[in-house]
């Protein structure tokens, strides 16, 4: 690029300054995949560091400027014992009105987007320059933000400075390696032009020119292709069904999954299936309940700054406005964009109940189940501990995110009390898992950490995983949590008070009803499930309240992996239940659904003993507030 160029265009151009982070990242620390929410520099002050931007390598020594436009992935690997830098996000557009032809040199050479990576031969006009913005963008107040913005120009014009005299040319960044990255690393959620468009700073019609120019392809004819060789990958070395498989190369509708699949290879999903049976591997993936039969359409986040998340790396001091909107990362779960922040607050964990225990909590090291020495802070306060929800709230803990699939797909029966925390994908992304800021992450189980996902959340924050089976025993984790957040005592006393209540429930049942069956079934739009007759409220059912387990019942559990199994028509008409409790997804009156013949012999139907209740309630999960209510279910409808 002419350099001369730069100055044109920033003589036209309007700035708006995001955010100045001083970052300081340890040896072992690496910052990895971390896409510019914004264009930036980045200046090293102390230590020495690998980056990788884009894959170009820079070593980078005490006082070496990087720059990198938006969307441009960014690594950094500390090579001494500490490496401190400062980073400055900033947004260039010009200003109006502007002549065509700057327009025209804008989109062609845009400075913003440029790479370029040097030590400057007069660095500290360039760090007492940045000092200065730093300290000022930490002020509140319009006149601060006025001068930053002055000192940033100053900053801009050094820059190029330094650039010409070094003879120092940017390269021009390789859009179309750019989108592919993007695209292989986030083809499991769905994607539009318009978000390419806004993060990559380009219109809709060149980008999709310039990718179908290197490719062939236009980028959603690209990412259709790759979703369905993952696809494809997935049926023959997997027992996954069509519709997980759909969720998970990004599609939430199935249906429309088998005509793309069928139109690409000339066979449906399931054909292609059963064609590869010998390939496939013979145990089943696990999903979480839930997961692999609710359309998986993650939420879409936005805000005004376009954030991605905190860095590995401590931040020393972070600006006014990253520090309000840290908390709430915008992940474009449906476009595969790397996003913005909202603004969120963490919520600190309550205060003790009088009696519970007050001792005074100091920083521990616990061995968790797979064998991790993990040093837990004293008094945790942004805690993540996905699908763990209903103990932590139990314990009078709030978490600064909370599990979700899909669009307001949350644990509904506990907003009461999590209502306004942040929702997290189910999948724990660790670049959305960072977004957060935790300073401990709980998980569930091994299978959630396998691969290379512990060392990547533990590099974040402390990270505790509770149990190595697919389905832990909830009153296990209840206790383990309780250790974990120095709670113990309190983790006991709820379990007491519930065991109680379900003693006495068990007792009432008994005396109205006697030694009656029980079924739990959950209906969607084109399946039904039957609860397992020890997971979920099977184990409330059956385990606690003493209910009969069905014949079909106990068959389907013996060989299901899940809480929630499906169970063929043949076999929902042959359930020998005396009580049906219908979880409805289905979004028909419970009378329509009975009419289907396939109802008609069951004993709970001809009988009129069928409880409906909608799929907001608590009977698709676990725990003592879950349990709880479904107790409360329980009584109010088989006790007249």
């Amino acid at each position: 690029m002419n350099l001369d160029h730069y100055h044109i265009i920033w003589n036209h151009a309007a700035v708006k300054i995001s955010d100045i982070r001083q970052l300081s990242i340890r040896h072992g620390e690496d910052w990895q995949a971390y896409h510019l929410p914004a264009s930036g520099f980045l200046y090293a002050y102390q230590g020495s560091a690998r980056l990788l931007l884009d894959g170009a390598e820079h070593t980078a020594k005490r006082f070496h400027l990087l720059h990198g436009g938006k969307g441009m992935c960014l690594e950094i690997r500390p090579l001494s014992e500490v490496f401190e830098c400062y980073l400055i996000f900033y947004k260039l557009s010009l200003s109006l009105p502007s002549r065509g032809q700057t327009r025209r040199l804008l989109e062609n050479t845009n400075p913003s987007l440029m790479q370029y990576s040097f030590a400057p031969n007069q660095p500290l006009s360039l760090f007492h320059l940045i000092q200065q913005m730093d300290k000022e963008w930490s002020e509140a107040g319009a006149a601060s933000q006025l001068l930053v913005k002055g000192l940033f120009y100053q900053f801009v014009h050094e820059v190029v400075k330094q650039l010409q005299a070094q003879g120092i040319h940017p390269a021009q960044p390789d859009l179309v390696s750019q989108m592919l990255r993007y695209l292989h690393d986030r083809y499991t959620t769905a994607v539009t032009m318009d978000d390419l468009a806004a993060l990559f700073n380009y219109s809709v019609r060149y980008l999709s020119r310039t990718f179908k120019q290197a490719t062939g392809y236009s980028p959603i004819e690209y990412l259709i292709r790759l979703r369905i060789e993952k696809a494809k990958e997935l049926l023959e070395t997997t027992n996954a069904t069509i519709k997980e498989v759909a969720e998970l190369v990004g599609y939430n509708d199935s249906f429309y999954f088998n005509r793309i699949f069928k139109k690409h290879t000339g066979v449906s999903p399931g054909h292609y299936a059963s064609s590869t049976q010998s390939h496939r591997i013979p145990n089943r993936p696990y999903f979480r309940p839930g997961l692999s039969i609710v359309a998986t359409r993650a939420r879409r986040y936005s805000g005004d700054n376009d954030y991605q998340p905190q860095a590995f790396g401590r931040i020393l001091r972070m600006n006014r406005t990253s520090a309000n909107t840290m908390a709430f990362i915008v992940l474009l779960s449906l476009t595969l964009m790397v996003s913005a922040c909202t603004s969120s607050t963490a919520t600190p964990n309550a205060a003790p109940e009088p009696g519970q225990s007050q001792q005074v909590a100091t920083e521990r090291v616990l061995k968790d189940a797979l064998g991790n020495d993990v040093k837990v802070p004293a008094n945790p306060q942004r805690i993540i501990a996905s699908y763990l929800e209903d103990h932590l709230v139990a314990l009078g803990v709030k978490p600064v995110a909370q599990w979700s699939i899909g669009e307001n797909s949350v644990q509904h029966y506990l907003q009461g009390d999590l209502a306004g925390i942040a929702p997290i994908p189910f999948n724990l992304p660790p670049e959305v898992v960072m977004s957060f800021d935790p300073d401990l992450i709980i998980i569930d189980n091994a299978e959630m950490v396998e691969g290379d996902k512990y060392n990547q959340y533990a590099k974040i924050a402390p990270t505790y995983t509770i149990g190595k089976e697919r389905n832990n025993n909830w009153r296990k984790e209840l206790l383990t949590i309780g250790d974990v957040l120095n709670k113990s005592e309190e983790a006991k006393k709820v379990l007491e008070q519930y065991e109680q209540k379900a003693k006495e429930a068990k007792e009432k049942l008994h005396q109205a009803v006697g030694e009656q069956s029980a079924a739990a079934l959950w209906v969607t739009e084109k399946s039904v499930f039957v609860v397992s007759d020890n997971l979920s409220s099977g184990d409330v059912l059956y385990n606690d309240l003493g209910l009969k387990v069905p014949n079909v019942v106990e068959e389907i559990s013996k060989n299901g992996t899940g809480n929630w199994n499906a169970i063929s028509l043949e076999a929902l008409a042959e359930i020998d239940a005396d009580h049906l409790f219908i979880i409805n997804s289905r979004g028909i009156s419970k009378d329509k659904l009975l009419s289907d013949p396939v109802w008609s012999n069951i004993p709970a139907v001809k009988n009129g003993n069928v409880y409906e209740y909608d799929k907001e309630t608590s009977w698709l999960y676990t725990g003592t507030i879950a349990n709880s209510q479904i107790i409360d279910d329980v009584l109010e409808s088989m006790i007249k």
